[in-house]
């Protein structure tokens, strides 16, 4: 799977951390870019309390780079200034802001719909092909093993997650001086419940396996992940 996303934007600011509990429709700049992404304000735009218009908190001053902290498809919650120089924060249309790539708007809708679904992925203990490996570390945590294959095209790692049941063995044993009989435990030994292997090539997830007693189908396929040319 090839697919590539390619964003141009402005170096970044620091993003903001995600709620406990998001908004349902509403995608965190943090969930895949933990670094910020910072756009720079091309026409007025009135800055408003909710993603649905509300209260306007200002007009945003033209020229100046903003921080866009979280977004809809049609609106985006930046941090910037006032036209007087005094710092605001609210919802704006993307028509405000510049990009060299003009098809920016639209690509940050696909974006958006990626990290929707990889969201609900996620909440699901699912793990997916076009994942990333930080987004499979936060459904499998640590991998039991990690194996990493250097070839001439490049880099591949794989991740296994295997899970044990802890089995107790025992003998049918007879009391010799009371004749009963009765199990006595021996020992215990860990065996595999279930195991998943992930391979990871240019930076995301390229296949995965399951072990049958997992008890799941064909893996989900999303979109390969979004990279940014800062």
């Amino acid at each position: 799977m090839k697919t590539v996303i390619y964003l141009v934007l402005l170096l970044a600011f620091p993003a903001m951390a995600i709620p406990e509990k998001p908004e349902k429709s509403v995608v965190y700049v943090e969930e895949f870019a933990p670094k910020g992404i910072k756009l720079k304000v091309e026409k007025p735009g009135w800055v408003y309390s909710t993603n649905q218009g509300g209260r306007k908190r200002g007009s945003l001053k033209v020229g100046i780079d903003v921080e866009l902290v979280s977004f809809t498809e049609k609106a985006y919650f930046v941090r910037g200034e006032r036209d007087n120089g005094i710092g605001v924060s609210g919802w704006v249309t993307p028509a405000a802001f510049s990009s060299k790539d003009p098809k920016f708007i639209e690509k940050l809708k696909q974006v958006h719909a990626r990290q929707l679904l990889v969201r609900e992925l996620i909440e699901k203990k699912e793990v997916a092909i076009g994942m990333t490996p930080e987004e499979v570390s936060k459904i499998h945590k640590h991998p039991t093993k990690t194996k990493v294959k250097r070839t001439a095209k490049g880099q591949t790692t794989v991740w296994e997650f295997i899970e044990y049941d802890t089995v107790s063995h025992f003998n049918t044993v007879r009391n010799p001086y009371t004749g009963q009989i009765f199990r006595q435990l021996t020992h215990t030994t860990n065996e595999e419940k279930s195991k998943t292997v992930v391979e990871f090539e240019n930076g995301y997830a390229t296949s995965i396996e399951i072990s049958e007693n997992n008890g799941l189908g064909n893996p989900t396929i999303v979109a390969a992940p979004v990279i940014f040319a800062w």
